[in-house]
């Protein structure tokens, strides 16, 4: 079902706002913090009963989200909240956002056609190139998913051919483990100096992230310990 773009928009406060289509909302680079603020609860507080519109207002969160830049640190807890979605559905939103400007989108594909191609490149040209790729051959989302997904497994080296269901499952999540630890590399200056506050509300969100890390240091702690007493006795 297509959103009601105008329903929708007569929805939210009116200033501040530029343009806005079933892909993206642009906002005026004007907009002080506190219209910006309330902007980025209306569109949370529309997401959770215009349900139809799910994928619209998830766009519309994302671009309002990145436009906030570190403004926005501890409200995508907030209006994951507010709209009922997952945390990590916002996060994922602000960083194809930050990635495809409203400008770059394309009229003919889906939300979801943009995630899976923001969510795997960086570059703009690569953007605009695999997503000119899918509204040319008319690709489906999972159709585009699998060609990207193969892409970037070429880029980081295929798994190995002999390798089990395990050992493969294992090795795709070190891949997104060394992509996740350049990530929090590159942004180093920004969660070095972050408040209490916005401490204490990430380990909230990460704590499947703190238990595996735990987890794996007591493991490699024991094989140490086991490989000490080995070396004792021998």
């Amino acid at each position: 079902m297509q959103a009601d773009v105008p329903q929708l928009l007569a929805a939210l406060p009116s200033a501040g706002i530029d343009r806005a289509t079933r892909l993206g909302l642009s906002i005026a680079p004007e907009m002080d913090a506190d219209a910006w603020r309330h902007l980025v609860t209306r569109v949370a507080s529309l997401a959770r009963t215009a349900t139809a519109a799910r994928q619209t207002l998830t766009a519309w969160l994302g671009d309002a989200l990145a436009y906030g830049g570190a403004r926005g640190r501890g409200l995508i807890a907030e209006c994951a909240q507010a709209a009922g979605f997952d945390p990590g559905t916002l996060r994922n939103a602000k960083m194809v956002c930050t990635r495809i400007p409203v400008s770059w989108r394309h009229d003919a594909l889906t939300w979801t056609h943009h995630c899976e191609v923001g969510l795997a490149f960086s570059d703009r040209a690569e953007i605009e190139l695999w997503l000119s790729i899918a509204e040319a051959e008319g690709l489906s989302t999972s159709e585009l998913r699998y060609r990207v997904r193969a892409q970037v497994a070429a880029r980081h080296g295929p798994v190995p051919a002999n390798a089990s269901g395990a050992s493969v499952t294992a090795f795709r999540l070190m891949r997104e483990l060394r992509a996740a630890s350049r990530s929090l590399a590159r942004e180093r200056h920004l969660w070095q100096h972050w408040s209490p506050a916005a401490a204490q509300l990430a380990l909230q969100e990460l704590r499947p992230m703190t238990e595996f890390i735990d987890a794996v240091r007591a493991s490699a702690a024991t094989e140490r310990t086991e490989l000490s007493r080995g070396l004792a006795v021998n």
